[in-house]
């Protein structure tokens, strides 16, 4: 840590909130049927450590890149703070991607290992090429496919350390592989938590695709900065926007342009 114990990555962010709130709410999921599970910070921890242990038995270390094309569930969520922890550059496409684009962005980060959702893994399949894949039921809250051997002797990350590379839209051109430090992620969560004036009891209602940057940086990154909760929705609804808010009791979420027309004409 920094001086004042002050995290300067985002795994240090991540491991101060655990200790300090680990019996606390960190993770809501309500998936598509409606049915909605819930992890403190030390029982989704446990999760991160054994998504670890399974990307390091599939050979990850730390610089490596974790592709992931998967829409919004725990597992997306359990790999991206599992490859923060470990080092790692986490690589996020879009779940409904084709071949195409999705072997594009295989091809330019040549990553050790894919995950994917086992109802699309056909067309992962033939993006992929070589690399190992783990099939996920993005429903599933065990996290099963995740195996049991947890993951005990973390590396430590410095600020510098690449810990993502995120693509770009391709509106102008050939999509451009962002890549984002731990520090990127770690002052983006400090500085949106102090705009939005957070603090531990507030929780970010998540309804935009965590595989775009929006949701990872202006919605987790400052909860987990400060320590608050997340409720995460699989997917986003605007008739269902409002009662997923009241009744998930969120205080904060990040939304643009054309969802937020979308709620209010509704």
């Amino acid at each position: 840590m920094a001086s004042e114990d002050v995290p300067t990555t985002f795994a240090q962010a991540w491991e101060r909130s655990v200790e300090a709130r680990s019996d606390e709410t960190f993770l809501i999921f309500e998936g598509l049927d409606g049915r909605t599970v819930q992890w403190t910070y030390g029982d989704f921890d446990l999760l991160v450590a054994r998504t670890a242990g399974l990307l390091v038995a599939k050979g990850v270390t730390p610089g490596d890149c974790v592709h992931v094309a998967l829409a919004n569930c725990p597992a997306f969520v359990a790999v991206w703070l599992a490859s923060v922890r470990l080092g790692a550059r986490f690589v996020p496409s879009d779940p409904m991607g084709g071949v195409d684009e999705l072997a594009g962005h295989i091809a330019r980060t040549r990553p050790v290992v894919g995950f994917c959702a086992s109802a699309r893994a056909e067309v992962y399949g033939k993006a992929c090429g070589p690399i190992g894949v783990v099939e996920i039921d993005e429903s599933a809250v065990d996290l099963g496919a995740m195996g049991t051997d947890s993951l005990k002797d973390w590396p430590v990350p410095g600020p510098a350390d690449r810990a993502a590379v995120m693509f770009t839209s391709g509106t102008t051109g050939l999509p451009k592989g962002v890549e984002v430090t731990q520090a990127n992620y770690a002052f983006t969560g400090e500085t949106m938590a102090e705009a939005a004036e957070l603090g531990v009891t507030d929780r970010q209602l998540v309804v935009l695709p965590l595989f775009h940057a929006n949701a990872q940086y202006y919605s987790f990154a400052p909860a987990i900065w400060v320590g608050g909760s997340v409720a995460l929705m699989s997917s986003f609804s605007a008739s269902r926007f409002l009662t997923q808010a009241a009744r998930h009791e969120a205080t904060a979420a990040s939304l643009f342009a054309a969802p937020i027309r979308m709620i209010l004409s509704r």
